[in-house]
């Protein structure tokens, strides 16, 4: 179901797509659908929150026994890639344009892609224990995610060619890393994470 609803709101938008649409090309009763997702809002939020997190699931290990900045370069440049596929896009362009009709689901959407981000570039860093990681590391993996990976996304969802934007993913992310390690003051950059 979430699949084909994930193609119907790829090719129609969110508003050409209905429910008895989906539940047609699902090849599935109404009735369950219905009780499944009782709006179209409620199955928009599932096939968002999937796409986020199989672009998540897809993205690589970070390689063990690199160096702080180098493992940032890592994680960053997968972060950009993973958000400059074109479904990634595409959601963020239909997310965006429902936002004033649906502002619960463009939050949620927002929450569940940073908070993955900031995810992604802890378990890159080598923490642990991401529950109880340390409060400097979480501030230093959301300003990356915010300094890096959004300018970035954020122009490919307006229409920013994402050719032109993988060309400077690499640079920006070796600027906003220099720029961390002043902010940060890490003592241990030079030290090889694993």
């Amino acid at each position: 179901m979430l699949q084909v609803a994930t193609s119907l709101f790829l090719d129609r938008g969110f508003g050409r797509t209905t429910l008895d649409l989906v539940a047609q090309h699902a090849e599935v009763g109404k009735s369950s659908l219905y009780a499944r997702y009782p709006s179209k809002g409620d199955l928009f939020a599932a096939v968002v929150t999937r796409s986020i997190q199989t672009m998540f699931d897809h993205l690589a290990p970070v390689p063990e026994g690199l160096k702080l900045g180098q493992r940032l370069q890592a994680v960053g440049e997968a972060l950009i890639e993973g958000m400059l596929h074109p479904r990634c896009v595409a959601f963020m362009r239909i997310t965006a344009a429902e936002a004033d009709n649906f502002p619960d689901l463009a939050l949620t959407a927002y929450r569940v892609s940073f908070d993955g981000a900031v995810f992604y570039v802890l378990k890159g860093l080598g923490a642990a224990n991401l529950n109880a990681a340390d409060p400097r590391l979480i501030t230093l993996a959301q300003r990356f995610v915010e300094v890096v990976v959004q300018p970035l996304s954020f122009q490919a969802a307006f229409g920013v060619d994402a050719a032109l934007l993988r060309l400077r993913a690499s640079q920006c992310v070796h600027d906003a890393v220099e720029l961390l390690q002043e902010r940060f003051a890490m003592t241990n950059w030079e030290q090889p994470r694993t």
